[in-house]
């Protein structure tokens, strides 16, 4: 019938030798499966608000919109979410979201810093997690986790 010839498929720096006691990218791809993994656990509030911070894509941001609260419109809530997203600078200005959305500035301020303190929250918690589950790789961690990464430690060691 047909003769099927072998070729050979390289991949992108599989079998790399270590360097200075790096990780081979082998190793560094289980290691960002292993973390995809631990923020697939995450509960779906910090899940969005993670993906709307790293990404900036349209759909996580209208995702962690839907943390906000329900009586505020829609595109309101979506406006603050990609600022919040977009290290926490708004597109537009208040005086201009305020008039769109027919509040007064005060009441635009409120919000947009109850929105961004309800994002950050979500998202500093998701972190938290995150940092003591993997506490092991972070060279700096926070005090906090470090002492109840410590303490986790000492509870569940033999030796101790």
């Amino acid at each position: 019938m047909s003769e099927a010839i072998p070729v050979k498929v390289q991949k992108f720096a599989e079998a790399a030798p270590r360097e200075f006691g790096a990780l081979t990218p082998d190793e560094l791809k289980m290691l960002a499966v292993d973390i995809l993994a631990k923020v697939a656990r995450l509960p779906a509030r910090e899940q969005q608000v993670l993906a709307a911070y790293f990404t900036a894509d349209t759909r996580a941001v209208n995702e962690a919109a839907k943390l906000l609260p329900g009586g505020w419109p829609t595109a309101l809530r979506r406006e603050l979410a990609r600022g919040w997203a977009n290290d926490q600078v708004l597109a537009r200005d208040q005086r201009d979201i305020a008039e769109t959305f027919m509040l007064s500035e005060a009441t635009t301020t409120r919000r947009k810093q109850e929105a961004f303190g309800t994002l950050s929250r979500h998202f500093n918690q998701a972190l938290d997690v995150l940092e003591i589950q993997l506490l092991d790789l972070v060279r700096h961690a926070n005090r906090f986790n470090a002492k109840r990464h410590a303490a986790f430690h000492k509870s569940t060691c033999a030796a101790a």
